[in-house]
């Protein structure tokens, strides 16, 4: 369908239905996997909703409805992996070290993007040369980030967990160029790479942890210090 048969065929006299949700998700689902297949040969810097509304066979306003913008598409995409990944989560997993789960979650989420490594490999080198899509993009990733800590059974809450998102969310951007060059499906290069990084992360928290007590009972010993030498004047 070319942009001018999308563009009459939102003319039609008659009043479009109003899309359902199930019909929404079909939708959804269908422009995704447009966009990422034409994302392949035609880049995504200049990729237009239109034609990702014509390759999909969905007219614009529909399009408009369901995902108003490239966007809103990458994080339906993302929204997609993150179910997947926490459908397949094991419940038994909790008894493992908290490292060990957040890596077993981020690999799992590597899984299940391998069939669409082109199409994210061609996004991910367009992105940097759109300061404004790439600042728009930012968002949809921490909230896979978050989803990947609480599949992981790590607290996203407050300031603390505010600060865990985004700490998580510079390992992954950075293991997320060793998997996009991966030469094996058994990602090998990946694994020891997000090992080592996810190990690095948890010493550093320790020491930071430990730094925060020793700072905290120094300043509680020096008040209760000067509280004594008040109490004797």
């Amino acid at each position: 369908m070319a942009y001018s048969d999308a563009m009459n065929a939102t003319s039609d006299t008659k009043p479009r239905k109003k899309l359902k949700k199930a019909g929404k998700a079909k939708l959804r689902a269908r422009l995704v996997d447009a966009a990422l297949t034409l994302a392949q040969t035609k880049g995504w810097r200049d990729l237009s909703m239109a034609e990702i509304a014509a390759a999909a066979g969905v007219l614009l306003p529909d399009a408009l409805d369901v995902t108003p913008s490239k966007t809103e598409i990458l994080r339906a995409f993302s929204r997609q992996i993150d179910a997947q990944v926490l459908n397949e989560i094991d419940d038994e997993a909790g008894d493992e070290p908290a490292r060990d789960r957040l890596f077993d979650v981020l690999m799992s989420r590597y899984d299940l993007m391998w069939q669409h490594r082109p199409a994210l490999r061609a996004i991910l080198a367009d992105l940097p040369t759109d300061p404004g899509a790439l600042l728009a993009a930012v968002s949809p990733a921490l909230e896979s980030i978050q989803w990947m800590l609480e599949a992981a059974d790590l607290d996203t809450s407050g300031v603390r967990g505010a600060l865990r998102v985004r700490a998580v969310g510079i390992i992954y951007a950075a293991n997320l160029r060793v998997w996009l060059n991966e030469e094996s499906q058994d990602m090998a290069k990946t694994m020891a790479d997000l090992d080592r990084r996810l190990r690095r992360a948890e010493s550093l928290m320790e020491q930071a942890t430990g730094m925060v007590e020793n700072v905290s009972g120094l300043l509680r010993s020096s008040f209760e210090a000067l509280t004594n030498l008040g109490a004797r004047q």
